[in-house]
């Protein structure tokens, strides 16, 4: 009988913990979500504002089994630089190894004006599940890229990583 008692409580404590790691499909918030009426294939994107002042959004797009990442992100100034497809965003991950996306199109600057100047960026990158793992795996620590000649690094702090590991759980389920 007492084992029994040790056996359901380890079961117990077992089930309550797997529940709250876990993450739900319908916990989690998407911006698009629908099916393709023609193929039937899932549609989905999440994004996740990243931690500080700045404007810095991570999105997620999931079109049937292809992955795209976006990085949007706004740069005080008036900027006429482009991101070319042949420059690379590298991601720098725990372990010492980066995770290398190329973009697939020239990105322009979209232009805010307001009390201040703002050059906003999107690029996207094609990116395959096993990378969207590779992040989860591996936290990501910083990401640098260039901005026409100009570089931009963003570093991830404890909160970034939680917020990027937890849109990516919601988009691979």
């Amino acid at each position: 009988m007492k084992h029994l008692k040790i056996l359901l409580s380890f079961l117990l404590y077992f089930s309550l913990s797997l529940n709250v790691f876990s993450q739900k499909k319908s916990d989690c918030t998407f911006y698009v979500d629908k099916t393709d009426p023609k193929t039937g294939a899932t549609i989905e994107k999440i994004k996740t504002k990243l931690t500080g002042t700045d404007n810095f959004f991570v999105i997620i797009n999931r079109n049937d089994t292809a992955y795209t990442l976006t990085l949007n992100f706004w740069i005080s100034g008036a900027l006429k630089e482009q991101i070319n497809p042949k420059d690379p965003a590298t991601i720098k991950l725990s372990g010492w190894k980066n995770l290398v996306l190329h973009g697939t199109q020239t990105v322009k600057p979209v232009m805010h004006y307001d009390d201040q100047t703002w050059s906003e960026y999107a690029p996207e990158y094609p990116i395959r599940a096993a990378d969207l793992k590779k992040l989860t795996d591996t936290k990501p620590l910083n990401l640098h890229l260039n901005v026409g000649i100009e570089p931009f690094s963003r570093d991830f702090n404890e909160k970034d990583n939680d917020k990027i590991i937890e849109i990516i759980k919601c988009i691979m389920k």
